[in-house]
């Protein structure tokens, strides 16, 4: 893919110059599953007769007069130490390894790179994503800067992502979109494969922070992440496991991932699971058994190790992908933390996204200013 491209040498990855730098269209609105439940665009505006402008003022205007927003209570205990065999499960070897940089395009205040190196794991971890790829949005602003770990949602070609990233970068924070493959149940694989899974994405995030961290554009000292959804899930279990990450926006997650898995109505974890159910032969309480006897990396078995203080959750109070008692069961394990409630589903709080980045903007602002 790169090897026929003429490369530039950057302090020491290789960055491949794509074609000269070319601006790169605006994101398009969200489509099909990434668009609010029941809708679908036409060339005569929305569907249901409202043109899109008139639908998108008005729904915005209903979610921002009914967001609830609450900070974190006084006093919060203190997390507890993480424990040596917890650390140890999610560590890797430390190699050095070829990455390769390639320039995807130039917007005004950022640039835009695709990332890509070998995924490291100790020996006799089946590891089914080899290569960790990260699109980077660098911000042009001078001097060293805060980096965001962004954790995208469950499966998608990141359109939502990739414009918070980019309104992120525009207002001087670099950002990493780690790309990942779906997690649900598979009818090919024993239960065992979501944890093999959810391990591996946890090397792969604290493998973007050794990247992230050595980068000579970037303050280590600032680093944080945010997730959606299983991404949000994903950052839940980083600002347990990975002390380097210290500011996390947890938007549309819940736990536990048992439960998430069994009982969510959400079509894209319920056809699989009903393909695995029969394919096996079990019932939900013999799935649910398995899951909760394998699965090891939840948020809510992590919850005890994270600092309420370097988090921001946004919950849906519609949400029946992830559920809303889900939801609310995570905020409680963390401590409750500052979060807001939006009177939104899962899809439909597209709908809030002006709010969504405006919010973990302050946020990350206040938690990762420079020191002094």
């Amino acid at each position: 893919m790169f090897a026929n491209d003429s490369a530039t040498q950057l302090a020491g990855p290789r960055v491949t110059r794509s074609r000269g730098p070319r601006r790169l269209p605006a994101v398009p609105p969200m489509a099909g599953r990434g668009q609010p439940a029941g809708w679908r665009r036409g060339t005569a505006g929305w569907r249901r007769g409202r043109t899109r402008g008139q639908t998108g003022a008005v729904c915005l205007l209903i979610a921002a007069s009914g967001c609830a927003s609450l900070p974190m209570r006084g006093q919060t205990p203190a997390p507890l130490p993480l424990p040596p065999e917890v650390s140890a499960y999610y560590e890797y070897p430390r190699r050095a390894h070829g990455t390769t940089v390639l320039l995807l395009g130039e917007r005004p205040g950022l640039r835009e790179f695709l990332v890509r190196f070998p995924l490291a794991a100790e020996e006799g971890i089946a590891l089914t994503e080899p290569v960790v790829e990260v699109e980077w949005f660098e911000a042009t602003a001078t001097g060293r800067r805060a980096a965001i770990l962004f954790n995208p949602i469950l499966g998608g070609d990141y359109p939502l992502e990739r414009g918070i990233c980019r309104f992120l970068a525009a207002h001087g924070f670099h950002v990493a979109l780690v790309h990942r493959k779906t997690l649900k149940l598979s009818p090919e694989h024993p239960v065992a494969h979501i944890e093999v899974l959810l391990r591996q994405g946890v090397l792969r995030i604290r493998q973007v922070v050794d990247w992230m961290s050595t980068h000579e554009r970037v303050d280590p000292e600032r680093l944080g992440s945010f997730g959606i959804s299983m991404g949000g899930i994903a950052s839940v279990v980083a600002a347990a496991v990975e002390p380097r990450l210290r500011a996390h926006v947890v938007a549309l997650a819940g736990g536990s991932v048992p439960d998430i898995l069994v009982a969510s109505p959400d079509r894209l974890l319920a056809q699989p699971r009903a393909q695995y159910l029969a394919r096996n032969h079990l019932d939900l309480a013999a799935l649910e058994a398995r899951l909760r006897q394998e699965v090891r990396t939840d948020p809510l078995r992590l919850a005890p190790y994270v600092d309420a203080g370097d988090l921001f959750m946004i919950i849906a109070v519609f949400d029946r992908t992830i559920g809303r008692e889900r939801a609310l069961r995570l905020w409680r394990a963390l401590g409750r933390p500052r979060v807001t409630l939006l009177p939104l589903g899962h899809y439909t709080a597209y709908l809030a996204l002006p709010y969504v980045k405006a919010a973990s903007l302050r946020f990350f602002r206040e938690r990762l200013a420079p020191q002094a």
